[in-house]
Protein backbone atom coordinates (compact mmCIF):
# COMPACT_ATOMS: atom_id res chain seq x y z
CA UNK A 1 0.00 0.00 0.00
CA UNK A 2 1.04 3.63 -0.94
CA UNK A 3 0.74 6.71 1.65
CA UNK A 4 -1.87 7.62 -0.37
CA UNK A 5 -4.04 4.30 0.62
CA UNK A 6 -2.95 4.66 3.57
CA UNK A 7 -4.13 7.69 4.35
CA UNK A 8 -7.59 6.56 2.80
CA UNK A 9 -7.97 3.82 4.44
CA UNK A 10 -6.98 5.93 7.73
CA UNK A 11 -9.58 8.31 6.78
CA UNK A 12 -12.24 5.48 5.91
CA UNK A 13 -11.82 3.84 9.20
CA UNK A 14 -11.97 7.39 11.45
CA UNK A 15 -15.62 8.31 9.45
CA UNK A 16 -17.09 5.44 10.34
CA UNK A 17 -15.98 5.41 13.80
CA UNK A 18 -17.38 8.68 14.07
CA UNK A 19 -20.55 8.15 11.98
CA UNK A 20 -21.33 4.71 13.70
CA UNK A 21 -19.40 5.05 17.16
CA UNK A 22 -20.28 8.33 18.13
CA UNK A 23 -23.92 8.04 18.98
CA UNK A 24 -23.83 11.16 21.23
CA UNK A 25 -22.27 13.63 18.12
CA UNK A 26 -25.10 12.02 16.30
CA UNK A 27 -27.62 12.90 18.88
CA UNK A 28 -26.38 16.55 19.07
CA UNK A 29 -26.80 17.01 15.48
CA UNK A 30 -29.89 15.11 14.82
CA UNK A 31 -32.86 18.02 15.16
CA UNK A 32 -35.77 17.02 17.34
CA UNK A 33 -39.33 18.93 18.37
CA UNK A 34 -40.11 19.18 22.16
CA UNK A 35 -43.29 20.57 23.77
CA UNK A 36 -42.86 23.17 25.43
CA UNK A 37 -45.13 21.15 28.19
CA UNK A 38 -42.36 18.40 28.30
CA UNK A 39 -39.86 21.65 28.85
CA UNK A 40 -41.73 23.29 32.15
CA UNK A 41 -42.31 19.31 33.25
CA UNK A 42 -39.09 18.70 33.89
CA UNK A 43 -37.46 22.14 34.69
CA UNK A 44 -34.78 21.89 32.38
CA UNK A 45 -33.47 23.97 29.62
CA UNK A 46 -32.84 22.53 26.46
CA UNK A 47 -28.87 23.32 25.77
CA UNK A 48 -27.84 24.70 22.62
CA UNK A 49 -25.13 23.13 21.02
CA UNK A 50 -27.25 23.46 17.47
CA UNK A 51 -29.41 26.35 16.64
CA UNK A 52 -32.59 23.83 16.89
CA UNK A 53 -33.30 21.33 19.61
CA UNK A 54 -32.03 17.60 19.00
CA UNK A 55 -31.98 14.62 19.94
CA UNK A 56 -29.74 14.67 23.05
CA UNK A 57 -31.82 17.62 24.42
CA UNK A 58 -35.24 15.38 23.97
CA UNK A 59 -33.70 12.20 25.93
CA UNK A 60 -31.87 14.54 28.89
CA UNK A 61 -35.69 16.13 28.91
CA UNK A 62 -37.37 13.16 28.57
CA UNK A 63 -35.14 11.11 31.65
CA UNK A 64 -36.09 14.65 33.54
CA UNK A 65 -40.27 14.33 32.94
CA UNK A 66 -39.80 10.43 34.28
CA UNK A 67 -37.67 11.85 37.14
CA UNK A 68 -40.39 14.42 37.87
CA UNK A 69 -43.12 12.58 37.10
CA UNK A 70 -42.03 9.50 39.73
CA UNK A 71 -41.13 11.87 42.53
CA UNK A 72 -44.96 13.64 41.88
CA UNK A 73 -46.51 10.25 42.14
CA UNK A 74 -44.67 9.04 45.29
CA UNK A 75 -45.45 12.21 46.85
CA UNK A 76 -49.02 11.92 45.90
CA UNK A 77 -48.90 8.14 47.31
CA UNK A 78 -47.79 9.75 50.78
CA UNK A 79 -50.41 12.26 51.25
CA UNK A 80 -53.26 10.09 49.96
CA UNK A 81 -51.82 7.51 52.68
CA UNK A 82 -51.91 10.68 55.08
CA UNK A 83 -54.95 11.43 54.26
CA UNK A 84 -56.37 8.21 54.58
CA UNK A 85 -55.22 7.48 58.32
CA UNK A 86 -56.46 11.15 59.07
CA UNK A 87 -59.66 10.62 57.12
CA UNK A 88 -59.91 7.48 59.98
CA UNK A 89 -59.46 9.01 62.52
CA UNK A 90 -61.93 11.67 62.40
CA UNK A 91 -64.44 9.28 61.08
CA UNK A 92 -63.94 7.49 64.31
CA UNK A 93 -63.88 10.44 66.21
CA UNK A 94 -67.02 11.45 64.97
CA UNK A 95 -68.40 8.34 65.33
CA UNK A 96 -68.08 8.38 68.91
CA UNK A 97 -69.53 12.31 69.15
CA UNK A 98 -72.39 10.99 67.50
CA UNK A 99 -73.09 7.74 69.20
CA UNK A 100 -72.66 9.60 72.58
CA UNK A 101 -75.12 12.85 71.33
CA UNK A 102 -77.80 9.42 70.48
CA UNK A 103 -77.70 8.15 73.93
CA UNK A 104 -78.16 11.71 75.27
CA UNK A 105 -80.79 12.69 73.01
CA UNK A 106 -82.38 8.85 74.11
CA UNK A 107 -81.96 9.91 77.47
CA UNK A 108 -83.28 13.24 77.89
CA UNK A 109 -86.11 13.34 75.22
CA UNK A 110 -87.97 9.93 76.11
CA UNK A 111 -90.68 9.06 77.90
CA UNK A 112 -89.04 8.45 81.32
CA UNK A 113 -86.37 11.34 80.96
CA UNK A 114 -86.83 14.72 81.91
CA UNK A 115 -88.25 16.75 79.39
CA UNK A 116 -90.46 13.55 78.57
CA UNK A 117 -92.10 13.76 81.70
CA UNK A 118 -92.37 17.56 81.15
CA UNK A 119 -94.03 17.00 77.99
CA UNK A 120 -96.31 14.47 78.95
CA UNK A 121 -97.37 16.59 82.19
CA UNK A 122 -97.34 20.67 80.64
CA UNK A 123 -101.11 19.67 78.85
CA UNK A 124 -102.09 18.38 81.78
CA UNK A 125 -100.81 21.38 83.92
CA UNK A 126 -102.20 23.06 81.14
CA UNK A 127 -105.85 22.38 81.20
CA UNK A 128 -105.84 22.42 84.88
CA UNK A 129 -104.65 25.48 85.06
CA UNK A 130 -107.60 26.78 82.48
CA UNK A 131 -110.14 25.16 85.09
CA UNK A 132 -108.64 26.52 88.23
CA UNK A 133 -110.36 30.50 88.55
CA UNK A 134 -108.22 33.18 90.29
CA UNK A 135 -109.60 35.27 92.90
CA UNK A 136 -109.20 38.03 91.03
CA UNK A 137 -111.82 36.54 88.30
CA UNK A 138 -114.08 36.07 90.92
CA UNK A 139 -114.24 39.62 92.04
CA UNK A 140 -114.60 40.74 88.22
CA UNK A 141 -117.50 38.59 87.74
CA UNK A 142 -118.89 39.90 90.63
CA UNK A 143 -118.09 43.67 89.36
CA UNK A 144 -119.25 42.85 86.25
CA UNK A 145 -122.79 41.63 87.63
CA UNK A 146 -123.39 44.62 90.04
CA UNK A 147 -122.84 47.18 86.62
CA UNK A 148 -119.58 48.32 87.51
Amino acid sequence: MNKKQKLLVGFLVLFVVAVFGCSAMQDVITPAYIDKGAIEYSGEEPTMFTPYTSLWDLQRIERSVDYNHFNLQKEAARLAEDDSGRYSYLKQAMLIGATSAQELKGAIFSPEGPLGMLLIGLPTFGLGALLVSKPSDKQRIVELQNGK
